[in-house]
């Protein structure tokens, strides 16, 4: 009896051992120690759905930034107007008279932020036909087709805020037009050619200080340029062969015989927009840039009289019969810049999202193209589109 209990404390005890060593050899298999360096498998400390969450975390980040840095806004309208008469209405016009105007416009304006800087771009454009009845030789009532209105122009105006208010700025602006104009509806030959693509063409750039109002009420913008500078340019060969043609001695404002005429000088612009009504039904939007070269004034004084002299000379010789071998000698063509005055006006009236009426004024004076203040106004309806990325 002794015996057969030894036997079954042996075999019990060997059990044990062999069930301790089979557990001991599957955990040495998991984890292997070499020394100072422990094998274990990567995939054991990685934790997937933390690295994924990460990124989708970190790119709706990226996308909130570069919406709340930027501002993007874009408008296109085409719009008209037109009016009939028959001879009840006008005795004098044979076949009554009929008038159609069309015009497209397009706008896109670019606003980026980053804390205390700031850079506005703007890109606008304005393109409209006329159709009116003229009286010709060949017909008594002929429907004529005329441009009234050809422009565009882009700027950039990057700023660094001082304050709530003010801030560093500098602007670069250039403005043109798209196709040729000629003198009037019934003379549209080449002869009558008057401007055209980059005759003339216009470039401004100022630096100076900007001037922001938080009034919601009334949000005007004055920029302040107390060293600007404007390059006018006349690169056009039809144009410049008509102007030689009339016997011109310069083309707006540059010798007939020169591309390029650089002033300098101060500039002031002022902005405002604003809405009204529910919906924004009545808007309105203006500004007014001036500008006066009298660095380029002061510079050129001296020629500038000496110019005038020469005129004075030059009347008194033709008064006095222009006698042979008395005229007075030619001196350069030099006259005192004028201030430059360009005002635009628009009312937006609002009578659904993709219809409104607008009604535009435009003043324009310099002097190098006219001694009057040219005018033009233009009321119109149609459709508009405008997309805001927020």
């Amino acid at each position: 009896m002794r015996r057969l209990f030894a036997i079954l404390t042996l075999v019990a005890t060997l059990s044990v051992s062999n069930l301790y060593a089979q557990f001991a050899v599957e955990d040495n298999t998991k984890a292997k120690n070499t020394g100072d360096v422990t094998l274990q498998n990567p995939l054991q400390n990685m934790n997937i759905a933390t690295q994924f969450s990460s990124e989708a975390q970190a790119k709706l980040e990226r996308q909130r930034i570069r919406k709340e840095r930027n501002y993007i806004e874009m408008s296109l309208s085409l719009q008209g107007s037109m009016t009939s008469y028959n001879d009840a209405w006008l005795e004098s016009s044979k076949g009554g008279s009929n008038t159609m105007s069309i015009l497209g416009t397009f706008g896109l304006k670019h606003t980026y932020t980053n804390e205390r800087f700031s850079n506005n771009t703007q890109i606008n454009a304005r393109y409209g036909y006329s159709r009116q009845n003229y009286k010709t030789e060949a017909s008594d009532s002929e429907g004529i087709w005329f441009k009234n209105i050809d422009e565009f122009w882009a700027q950039i105006q990057p700023k660094w805020a001082v304050n709530d208010h003010w801030s560093y700025t500098a602007l670069a602006k250039f403005r043109s037009q798209f196709s040729n104009s000629y003198k009037s509806a019934t003379e549209q030959l080449d002869e009558h050619l008057k401007s055209g693509f980059m005759a003339p063409g216009y470039l401004d750039f100022s630096v100076g200080m900007d001037f922001a109002s938080t009034n919601a009420k009334f949000p005007i913008k004055i920029s302040i340029f107390p060293l600007s500078g404007n390059a006018i340019i006349a690169k056009n060969s039809q144009v410049e062969e008509n102007f030689r043609g009339r016997g011109a001695t310069n083309w707006f404002g540059i010798d007939i015989d020169k591309n390029l005429f650089f002033t300098g000088g101060s500039s002031i612009k002022l902005e405002m927009a604003r809405t009204w009504g529910k919906n924004g039904w009545l808007g309105y939007s203006g500004n007014v840039y001036c500008y006066y070269g009298w660095i380029t004034n002061v510079s050129t004084l001296s020629k500038i009289r000496e110019y005038e002299k020469y005129e004075e000379a030059y009347n008194k010789w033709v008064d006095d019969g222009s006698p042979e071998g008395l005229e007075p000698k030619v001196v350069a063509h030099h006259e005192m810049l004028h201030p430059t005055v360009d005002w635009r006006n628009t009312i937006t009236i609002k009578a659904s999202t993709y219809f409104q009426t607008q009604i535009m004024f435009d003043l324009y004076y310099d002097k190098a193209l006219s001694d009057q203040m040219m005018i033009k106004s233009f009321i119109s309806l149609g459709l508009t589109y405008t997309f805001k990325n927020k």
